[in-house]
């Protein structure tokens, strides 16, 4: 099982808790005509049905809900614009409310099975953007979002084809179906996705005519050098990470300064660089 495959079945244990982040660069490039089709396309203005609770009557019992559209005018990427829930003939009331939970335990054998089946009749918005996009939330700018994490570069000029970048966050995993099914509507366009989780994993994704073509994963980064490891270089003698190939670490202790196997180590790295 591939990181990216373990993170979406963790998201669905996790349920609505708070997320990692995962931090994502996709750039596209291709036929001039196609590329501003697409920026238009997943910039385009819309409203989306949300369940809020309705703190009118703060006597009723345990706070009643209403659907309200929240307003989309700017998004700049928005995976709704790739594919909706009203594309797949599913109604507000539908979408907005909450998700089904499976009655079994995480630990249950079970779960997983019982989770799978309850999600693919499951038409709220929890479930249905799992399914259909990879992730729960959408990436799309909304007017009350001041301090946006999606933004465009571009498009540039690159010989013949146009190149634009979009930056964007996402909760435990990547797009992989909404990155698949805008690929499909686009498919002589190259996507390619960088991302990196904020708990140091990440990798590389390339996507044409609607399939994943390429694909590269890494389990830990070094933030000095940008070394990467399949596992995590932990040293079990003192409790912290050491990258292999320039020797970057943190916290820079006592620990880890006194370290037989980080002195090792280190003594490696200042003769091979000499």
């Amino acid at each position: 099982m591939s990181v990216v495959d373990y993170i979406i079945r963790e998201t669905l244990a996790k349920g609505i808790k708070m997320p990692n982040w995962v931090f994502n660069g996709l750039t596209i490039e291709g036929n001039p005509s196609e590329i501003n089709d697409l920026v238009a396309q997943v910039g385009k203005p819309f409203t989306l049905a949300q369940e809020v609770h309705d703190m009118g009557d703060i006597n009723a019992h345990g706070f009643p809900t209403k659907i309200v559209q929240v307003k989309y005018n700017n998004p700049v990427f928005a995976f709704h614009n790739i594919y909706s829930y009203l594309d797949a003939g599913i109604t507000d009331e539908e979408y907005a409310c909450q998700p089904m939970r499976s009655e079994l335990s995480p630990n249950d054998p079970n779960w997983w099975s019982d989770t799978m089946s309850l999600q693919a009749t499951d038409k709220s918005w929890y479930s249905w953007n799992i399914t259909n996009w990879g992730v729960k939330w959408d990436v799309a700018v909304s007017d009350d979002n001041k301090y946006p994490d999606t933004y465009m570069e571009g498009p540039t000029e690159n010989g013949n084809n146009l190149v634009v970048y979009y930056n964007f966050n996402t909760p435990w995993s990547i797009p992989n179906e909404a990155l698949n099914k805008l690929s499909s509507q686009y498919p002589t366009l190259l996507f390619t996705l960088s991302y990196e989780e904020e708990t140091g994993w990440g990798g590389e994704r390339e996507y044409l005519r609607g399939e994943c073509i390429s694909e590269s994963e890494y389990g830990w980064q070094c933030r000095n050098c940008d070394h990467t490891e399949e596992d995590t270089p932990y040293c079990e003698d003192c409790d912290f990470d050491m990258c292999p190939k320039c020797g970057w670490g943190e916290p820079d202790n006592e620990n880890r300064a006194t370290c037989q196997t980080h002195g090792v180590q280190s003594e490696s790295i200042e003769g091979a660089a000499v």
